[in-house]
């Protein structure tokens, strides 16, 4: 190790070096304390012994001029001093120096105060080392970080291509549809598709839980629910609701019984010319229909979760859609949307949306975002939210000319929407 002594009178210095010399030290001398100091500057130095009483520069203000210098390093900085004042020790101190050897000296004592600062040094060293393993492991956890993020904006854009684009399958049936993700990619999905010129198949699914692995399983479904998406499917294999649900759950039950991720899935078929519905559920929201008169009606009949059990029956049963009926699928992130105050949304603000949508003629994906929004604050969803209305029009006018539905799809509404007052000033649903 380098050691820098500097001394103005030349017998001491000299001393002092042959004494480090003899301990395996590698000694550099500067006669004042700017010399001293440009070769702090140019050299690799870590300790330095420094008299006090110097002409041009004293000791401490050396250890002031070292302190306030960036070396890249620390320089441990001993005070050798025929001073013993308090008040001495304590401007050396104040000064930035590191301890203090009273002249004269015992050659055993300087030795032992080196060692302190050699510990001392070498904490230093270890502690920088590890900032800088510290340093880099942040900076490949950012960049790691940064990939990821770039992954799944990546999956959450192909995620989106697999719903729907348009309302066209439906027509003359409306589809609109809300879809807010807890994270970058969502564990719910939905979607339609025409299984014959006047029949459609449509299904609403939750995964368990969110993020990643929710997704992940989101698109495997998503495929098996839609004609041609899975191997050895036809369009025959989904016009049974219940068949089909109890098929799909026995493809997707774990054979060592462990269960990792289940689904909860609506799934039915809509006559487009006549409104009959067949509907299966697996443990999915009880769906909504709005009544063209404003009643709300519940269809309660429901079975497990797919991917729990192997062998799990389901039922169907069917509704009759009206002129001006909706049929509304929902995942439980609408119900369990919580506000800063920890409460749920819960249905009963569910209906008074409906309700409120009906009533003033708005849109009513665009009405219940924003209540969820305005609901949850300034916080993330910490759930999937998603909402799939099916609307059957008053008239075949509703159709245009090339026999498709005007209506727009998504959250999106034909006219800007007001300021929508708060539920609780709704009347509620019967």
């Amino acid at each position: 190790m380098k050691i820098l002594v500097i001394d103005d009178a030349a017998d001491a210095r000299l001393y002092v070096s042959l004494l480090l010399r003899r301990w395996g030290y590698e000694v550099l001398e500067a006669e004042d304390g700017h010399a001293g100091l440009d070769l702090l500057l140019a050299e690799d130095i870590r300790l330095v012994i420094c008299d006090w009483m110097m002409p041009g520069m004293s000791g401490p203000e050396l250890c002031r001029a070292v302190r306030s210098t960036d070396l890249g390093h620390y320089a441990y900085i001993i005070l050798l001093t025929g001073r013993s004042d308090s008040a001495d020790l304590v401007e050396g101190l104040n000064a930035g120096a590191d301890d203090f050897v009273t002249k004269p000296f015992e050659a055993q004592v300087l030795r032992a105060r080196l060692r302190v600062g050699e510990r001392i040094l070498a904490l230093e060293q270890r502690l920088g080392e590890q900032n800088r393993d510290l340093l880099e492991s942040r900076n490949q956890l950012a960049q790691a970080y940064d990939q990821i993020q770039a992954d799944l904006a990546i999956a959450a854009r192909i995620q989106r291509q697999l719903l729907p684009t348009s309302d066209r399958a439906t027509a003359p049936f409306r589809a609109h549809w809300l879809f807010l993700p807890a994270a970058q990619v969502s564990g719910d999905s939905f979607n339609f598709f025409e299984l014959t010129p006047s029949l459609v198949g449509f299904y609403h699914l939750d995964i368990s839980g969110h993020g990643v692995p929710a997704a992940l399983l989101s698109v495997s479904l998503s495929r098996s629910l839609v004609p041609g998406g899975g191997p050895g499917t036809a369009a025959t294999d989904f016009f049974d609701p219940a068949t089909f649900l109890a098929d799909l759950n026995r493809q997707l039950t774990s054979r060592d019984g462990e269960v990792e991720n289940y689904a909860t899935i609506a799934y039915g078929t809509l006559e487009k010319h006549t409104g009959r519905v067949r509907l299966a559920l697996a443990a999915h929201p009880y769906p909504l229909i709005l009544r063209q008169s404003g009643r709300i009606d519940t269809l309660q009949q429901g079975g497990l979760p797919v991917g729990m059990f192997p062998e799990v029956d389901y039922r169907a049963q069917e509704v009759q859609l009206a002129p001006g009926d909706k049929l509304v699928f929902y995942s439980d992130g609408v119900t369990e949307c919580r506000n800063r105050q920890g409460e749920a949304f819960g249905e009963a603000q569910l209906r008074a949306s409906l309700n409120f949508a009906a009533q003033t003629g708005l849109s009513l994906t665009a009405v219940l975002e924003e209540r969820l929004q305005e609901w949850r604050g300034p916080s993330d969803f910490e759930d999937d939210i998603s909402l799939l209305v099916l609307e059957r029009p008053l008239t075949l006018s509703s159709l245009n000319d090339s026999g498709e539905s005007s209506a727009t799809s998504g959250s999106g509404q034909d006219r800007p929407i007001p300021r929508i007052p708060p539920s609780s000033s709704e009347p509620t649903a019967s």
